[in-house]
């Protein structure tokens, strides 16, 4: 008899200590006269930030105007270019397929995608013919060898004009490093092909319709075009005054889904979905993945190989620096940036995180049992106005004060 009551009060002790774990947020009104003072200084039009946290709570931030030139605020309901905040939604769509045991993280997938293993690597000049398989977790990981033309230097001056493949080449052999890439865009490929359906017709009917999530889309309806954003550019150096650009609303449809960076979102939309995975794969009695298969998502799924330097180059244009990206203690699990280290205002070491081109970024801090993201729509990416704005809502967001 005591022997039960001592487990039952451990259980009880160990339910209690979770559930104080998870960090309470500060009234909404401090969190928004604390944004109101920051975005005095700020050139943003327009911005979202949206915080919840395990125990329900919810704080919302929006300021300035939808379309930049016009009166009607922009709220959490209207829609921005996410680019690869998409490659979380495709590393969750994978994830479904591994667990229907359709494909294993570790199979060859020369008989899915032959086309993309039969692409060369690129050494030192010279196109050579891979030795390594590539997998689902190589490709999950960044560790395949694909790049992009404005992350790798030799990419971007590869001459492509009597290239046969589809893709760049790859850069080294699966699984020996690190290099972000187009990577997602092959397991969006791998999806279509072991789930028989495009891209669009998958995520709505697997992840996007079940989570409510009716804003996100690679071709918005017609129905909701006019709730997209205003986006603009701050030259090539980051540093000239912020201008609209006039190509705020697509005028033609994709038909090839980008599983990296193809997805419009509304951040009301994306909330839902990292809510689900902060309560490991499920949210309002609809469950996209299983809790064990989030677990494996948040584990170091690289090894020991670096990070440090993965974002030391970049095309001018496209990135105003690397500043914070990566660090020697950063590592990547399955579809996500883990960082290993704490942050001042409170975020805990192992927070889940990435971002997209125009400067949309997320995380998620498992620890503290909290979600966070911000929604603007400007180039170059990583710019100190969205950043050092991210990093002033979390702190306001986190503090007890």
């Amino acid at each position: 008899m005591k022997q039960s009551f001592f487990i039952l009060f451990l259980t009880c002790s160990s339910l209690l200590s979770q559930a104080q774990a998870v960090k309470s947020f500060p009234p909404q009104e401090r969190v928004s006269k604390k944004m109101a003072e920051e975005m005095r200084a700020s050139d943003l039009p327009a911005v979202v930030a949206i915080a919840v946290n395990s125990n329900g709570e919810r704080i919302d931030y929006s300021y300035g105007k939808a379309i930049w030139s016009e009166k009607a605020p922009v709220t959490p309901q209207h829609i921005f270019r996410i680019y690869s905040m998409t490659k979380l939604v495709t590393s969750i769509a994978a994830m479904q397929m591994v667990e229907k045991g359709l494909i294993g993280l570790d199979d060859d997938l020369s008989a899915q995608l032959p086309q993309m293993t039969k692409i060369p690597i690129l050494s030192d000049g010279k196109l050579i013919t891979p030795k390594n398989r590539v997998t689902l977790r190589h490709l999950l990981t960044h560790t395949s060898g694909f790049g992009y033309s404005f992350t790798d230097r030799e990419l971007a001056i590869f001459d492509r004009s009597k290239w046969e493949y589809k893709d760049l080449p790859r850069r080294f052999e699966s699984g020996t490093q690190f290099l972000y890439g187009t990577s997602i865009d092959w397991v969006g490929r791998l999806v279509e092909k072991l789930s028989g359906m495009d891209l669009e017709s998958y995520f709505r009917k697997n992840i996007c319709g079940p989570l409510g999530m009716t804003r996100t889309w690679f071709n918005i309806p017609d129905s909701l075009k006019s709730l997209i954003v205003s986006r603009g550019w701050r030259g090539d150096d980051g540093l000239h005054p912020l201008t609209e650009t006039g190509d705020r609303i697509p005028t033609k449809k994709v038909s090839e889904f980008s599983g990296g960076g193809g997805l419009f979102s509304s951040p009301a939309d994306f909330t839902k979905l990292l809510q689900c995975m902060l309560n490991y794969g499920e949210w309002k009695g609809v469950r996209i993945l299983k809790k064990k298969t989030i677990e494996e998502m948040l584990k170091n799924q690289i090894g020991n190989i670096s990070m440090a330097n993965s974002f030391s180059y970049y095309v001018k244009g496209s990135c105003c620096n690397t500043d914070g990206i990566t660090s020697a203690k950063t590592k990547w699990g399955l579809g996500w940036l883990i960082d290993n280290e704490d942050k001042p205002y409170g975020r805990k070491a192992g927070t889940v995180s990435w971002g997209g081109l125009m400067n949309t970024f997320f995380y998620i801090d498992y620890k503290s049992g909290i979600a966070v993201s911000i929604y603007t729509q400007h180039l170059p990416f990583n710019h100190p106005a969205t950043t050092s704005l991210f990093a002033k809502f979390s702190g306001a967001v986190y503090s007890a004060k």
